[in-house]
This record gives C-alpha cells, sequence and structure tokens, in this order.
C-alpha cells in the first residue's frame, strides 16, 4: 500500500473532485461512513458503543468526516452521542451542511472556548472521544484556542479515536508540540507519512486504513514513491529448488567481532545461516578463534591476522556481512575500503557503517545495504540524532543516493530507502525488539537473504519484515526475550510458502 505526505493526500482529494466529478460533500460521506463502520467492527464487535461518545469536530474536512461520524452514531440508535465544535465552519460548505444535519437530528453541540466549562465537564464524563479537530491541513504546531482544547481531550479518562490524523500532528510536527493522544488512529484513504514519524508515530495508536474513498488509478498511482512495508515482499521469498545443494543457496562471509563483541559475531553469522544462506563462514581475530570454536557449530570460524585471511577467496562467496561488533581500528577501515572493492553485494551494519564514514567519498554502486540505527545514522551523516528523529526521510534519501546503497534506518518505525527515491516504512512498534543484538539478527538475516541471490533491496525490505515478525512471534510466546530467541522463528518465517 503507498504511503503519502500531507500535500500528496491533498492532491489525491482534488483530482477525486476534478477529475473523477466526485463532490467534496461526497467524499466526506464515503470517509465518515467507512470510518464508523470500521471503528465499529474494531472496538466494538460491529455494534455500538457503550457511554457517552464525544465527536470533536473543526471547521474543515476532518470535522465534516467527525460530524457525519456523529450522525451514524445517532441513526444507529446511540442516543448519547455529542458534538463539540472547536470553529465554525461556513453554512455552504461541506462541512457546514453536515452540521446543519446534526443540528436538525437534535444532537447536542457546544462551542469551543465559547462554551469551555460545559465542554470540559462533557470530555471527563465520555466513554469516546472522536477526534475530527484538525488534519492534514495542520502546518506548526496547533494554536490556541485548539491547543487547549487538545490538552482537555488528553486529559479525559475516555478512549479516543482519531479521524485521519490524531489532532496536532502533521508533517512539520516537532518535539513538544501538543497533539491528540489516540487509542485508534482511522486514516482515510491511505497511510500518511507524517504517522510514522518517530517522534508522532507514539500519539497514533493502533493505525488502521480506511479504503474504498478514493479511485485507485489516485491511491496507487506510480509516481507516489513511498510503500508501506507489509507481507507483500514475502513474494520475493521464492521456494528453493527441491534438488538445491548448500553450494546453491549461498555462502556468506562474515567479518565481525572483536575482543568482548564475539556475541554480536554469533548472532549475526548464526541469523544469516538461518535465513536460507546455505554455507556461512566468520573471520575472526586469530586471538579469539580458539575460544570461540565450542560456540560455534553451524558456521565456519577462520581465523584472521590483519593479513589475507586464510581460505579467503572472494570467488568463493556471494555476499559478504561486515561490522558487527567489528570495532574501529585502523587496520579494520583499512580491510573495510579492500572489502568494498571487491564488487561482492553486502551488509554493512553497526562498526561498519561508522568506519564507511572515514573513507573518502565512498560510493557502494548499488550493491550495499546498510542497517544504522539512529546514533549511527546521525554520526554519518553529521546530523544531531533529535534533528534526524524529527523528520529522517529527506536525509535518508539524499544519502542513500549520495552513497548509492540501500539504507535501512531501524526503530520503532523502521524506513527502507533505495537510491531511486522509493522508500518503504515498516511500522514496528514492539519493545521487545529493543534489546541487544537484535540488531545483529537482522543484519544476518539480511546477508543470509543476499547470499542467497536476493538483490539489496529486497533482502533489506524482506530481511525487515522478516525480523519484525519474529520479534512478534517470540514476545506473543515468550513475552520479553533475548536476541537469540528471535533465531527458531526467523527459521520459520522463512520456510517456503508452498510448505508453509
Amino acid at each position: 500500500m503507498k504511503a503519502v505526505d500531507c500535500a500528496r493526500a491533498a492532491l489525491i482529494d482534488r483530482l477525486a473532485q476534478e477529475r473523477f466529478r466526485l463532490p467534496s460533500l461526497v467524499l466526506m460521506e464515503d470517509a465518515g461512513l467507512s470510518a464508523w463502520r470500521l471503528a465499529a467492527q474494531r472496538l466494538w464487535d460491529g455494534g455500538r458503543p457503550a457511554g457517552t461518545v464525544v465527536f470533536l469536530a473543526g471547521r474543515g474536512n476532518n470535522g465534516g468526516d467527525a460530524l457525519v461520524m456523529a450522525r451514524q452514531c445517532l441513526l444507529d440508535g446511540h442516543r448519547a452521542a455529542s458534538v463539540v465544535m472547536a470553529g465554525e465552519p461556513e453554512a455552504d460548505s461541506p462541512a457546514g451542511r453536515h452540521l446543519a444535519i446534526c443540528e436538525a437530528l437534535g444532537l447536542q453541540i457546544l462551542r469551543f472556548p465559547a462554551e469551555a466549562a460545559r465542554v470540559e465537564d462533557l470530555l471527563a464524563r465520555a466513554a469516546w472521544l472522536v477526534d475530527g479537530l484538525a488534519g492534514t491541513g495542520l502546518t506548526g504546531a496547533a494554536r490556541p484556542p485548539l491547543d487547549a482544547l487538545i490538552r482537555l481531550v488528553n486529559a479525559s479518562s475516555g478512549r479516543v479515536l482519531a479521524v485521519d490524523l490524531p489532532s496536532g500532528v502533521g508533517d512539520a510536527f516537532r518535539q513538544g508540540y501538543p497533539a491528540v493522544e489516540a487509542e485508534l488512529t482511522l486514516t482515510i484513504g491511505l497511510p500518511k507519512l507524517c504517522l510514522y514519524l518517530p517522534l508522532v508515530r507514539p500519539f497514533c495508536g493502533q493505525i488502521a486504513v480506511v479504503p474504498g474513498v478514493f479511485p485507485p488509478e489516485l491511491t496507487e498511482a506510480p509516481d507516489i514513491p513511498g510503500q508501506m512495508l507489509d507481507e507483500e515482499v514475502l513474494r520475493d521469498l521464492l521456494p528453493l529448488p527441491r534438488d538445491a545443494h548448500k553450494g546453491r543457496r549461498g555462502h556468506l562471509a562474515v567479518f565481525a567481532g572483536a575482543e568482548g563483541t564475539t556475541g554480536a559475531a554469533w548472532l549475526a553469522s548464526t541469523a544469516a545461516a538461518r535465513s536460507r544462506a546455505g554455507l556461512t563462514t566468520l573471520f575472526l581475530d586469530r586471538n579469539l578463534y580458539a575460544p570461540a570454536l565450542r560456540r560455534f557449530q553451524s558456521v565456519m570460524v577462520r581465523p584472521w591476522d590483519f593479513d589475507l585471511p586464510r581460505g579467503f577467496q572472494p570467488g568463493r562467496y556471494s555476499a559478504l556481512l561486515v561490522g558487527p561488533g567489528w570495532g574501529l581500528g585502523a587496520e579494520r577501515a583499512g580491510w573495510l575500503g579492500r572489502l568494498l572493492a571487491l564488487g561482492l553485494p553486502g551488509v554493512l551494519d553497526a562498526d561498519g557503517i561508522t568506519l564507511l564514514g572515514g573513507l573518502p567519498a565512498p560510493r557502494l554502486s548499488g550493491r550495499w545495504v546498510l542497517t544504522p540505527h539512529p546514533g549511527e545514522f546521525a554520526r554519518l551523516a553529521g546530523l544531531q540524532v533529535p534533528e534526524l528523529l524529527a523528520d529522517p526521510l529527506p536525509p535518508l534519501l539524499s544519502w542513500s543516493a549520495r552513497l548509492e546503497a540501500v539504507i535501512l534506518l531501524k526503530g520503532h518505525c523502521s524506513y527502507v530507502a533505495s537510491p531511486d527515491g522509493r522508500y518503504w516504512i515498516l511500522d514496528g512498534m514492539n519493545p521487545a525488539l529493543a534489546t541487544g543484538g537484535s540488531g545483529d539478527v537482522l543484519a544476518g538475516i539480511i546477508g543470509g537473504l543476499a547470499a542467497g541471490g536476493l538483490t539489496p533491496l529486497a533482502a533489506a525490505r524482506l530481511g525487515a519484515l522478516l525480523h519484525a515478525r519474529a520479534g512478534e512471534l517470540a514476545y506473543r510466546e515468550r513475552g520479553y526475550f533475548l536476541a537469540e530467541d528471535l533465531l527458531p522463528y526467523v527459521s520459520l518465517l522463512v520456510k517456503d510458502r508452498r510448505d508453509a
């Protein structure tokens, strides 16, 4: 499914009216009714809410959507419904017409801030609050009196449902801006990019897309560069031939581990071996080689003296993984340059990314995937972490094109950026994955998939999804887990679809 910024969402709305002759009143009706039905399915088992429901409406299209929902709530037989208006729509506007319908039906309608005391009392007693105060048209921080009403919503003990966006959220959202804290966000037509900004995502609760409002020609337009990362990418996981042997399944060379961080090397290389790579070889510092042998069973380990590693013949390998727990010594930097020059595809993680930043004008020719967390990417790009987290996509896309590499920025929402300007968003929100070694497992999964023949972009997208799904399964069955607990679930998830 495509994902759009607020400007593209507004363009889709305008083109639906101009090109497809869908009046704004019809679009508002479809959005509000579809959102109400979806809310009923997800929250009330297809029935009606219990207790008082308060619909909060602004003067724009989001407010009109909320007014349609209020009307339908009443017509569905739920009498304990009220409307709070923040701003007065023009009488002949679509929102104004829906407001007139609500008034004619006898819905209680309060104005804020004119009736602030009554509104505060109503919100304090509400079981449900439906937020339609502001939408994609908001720029900057919510201003008075909207910011005061947002604070009243957040102070209520009622459960909050946001229409399209939690009010206060937008593409220019920054730390400290007031925003509604929703349990569920029903976004109209397509996911909005701002919902997945690292600073915004915690305000949104669960996110569900309200379908069927806009023509597919607009929502599936090929010039929309952003997409949600979902199960569609599993089609890249093709079945292995029944007669496949280990040599045909790819051979990954792993350069990882240093004193005190051999666990990272074990996690990454074992994850690769579980991700359908037929062979995985770890090159480890000689002084760590003997003690590590007892732990590594399905991964071959070769000693390395910062010279040409014994047994390292580039032609034997189909991909490289460089960086997990590798260290930052000068000899590592020299070897990184040599490895990048081999012409093999690969994955750069952790220390490998930091070392890359010290190389003169590196260009990776579309063969590599970088898997930084925000701190590592901020160092590479010369940014402060808060600056990056406020709006990750512009620098991410810029550096992906500059390096000619796929970049997977890890986080509670992860981003995959391609050098051609396309990008994918993975809605993670699983704090159980925030554990030491989890990123090493992710790098290993992507490395194993790349060794098996997937393109860097396909390996990054699929690896990110498999890692997230493994985390969901592990949490469901084990609660909070260790990184090594992910490994059996990786094996299950890369099982051929024909055998699943």
